[in-house]
């Protein structure tokens, strides 16, 4: 990851965290998305430096209750509760299998709305193959707080930038 990559996440990690009504303190509970599209070799490296630049980042991430969600496709999402030092050893993934399949952001947001809204910062990484489908079901389930607590990054993204909620563009509509 270049410089600009590891400060462009630092600085959206840290609007997160101070974002009011967020993290006050004590054990922070986090959740790492990874999009089963993405290739094997890019998840393990990229997952590491995440880690890597958090842990080095703050105190906050040296007791991390660290949710990884692969997101495998709409019905199909596996959670592990692992330590944040696993992602820099790549040791989660070791049944890691590459999906190409089309995804709604939607389906992605009601899944963590139900189970991870207890995550002060939510970090996914992403493919391609992430479609909306229903935007109103997406603006009602990144609402009240998931918008300001989760940041995205596509892998193709040429500016490398981390988005807010919503602030990032998508296709809208699955294709064919």
């Amino acid at each position: 990851m270049e410089l600009l990559a590891k400060m462009n996440l630092k600085n959206a990690v840290e609007r997160v965290l101070h974002v009011p009504g967020n993290y006050t303190g004590g054990v922070l509970e986090m959740t790492l998305v990874v999009d089963c599209g993405l290739p094997d070799q890019y998840v393990r490296d990229f997952a590491g430096e995440i880690a890597g630049i958090l842990r080095m980042h703050s105190e906050v991430f040296r007791n991390v209750r660290m949710n990884l969600l692969l997101w495998k496709s709409d019905r199909e999402m596996e959670n592990k509760v692992i330590p944040l030092s696993f992602l820099q050893t790549s040791g989660c993934f070791e049944d890691y299998r590459q999906r190409k399949e089309n995804k709604k952001l939607e389906q992605l947001a009601a899944q963590l709305k139900l189970f991870h809204a207890r995550s002060k910062l939510i970090l996914a990484l992403t493919g391609e193959e992430v479609f909306i489908e229903d935007e109103q079901a997406l603006i009602q389930n990144m609402r009240p707080f998931l918008g300001k607590k989760s940041l995205f990054l596509l892998k193709d993204d040429p500016e490398g930038k981390w988005r807010r909620g919503m602030e990032f563009p998508l296709q809208r509509e699955l294709p064919g």
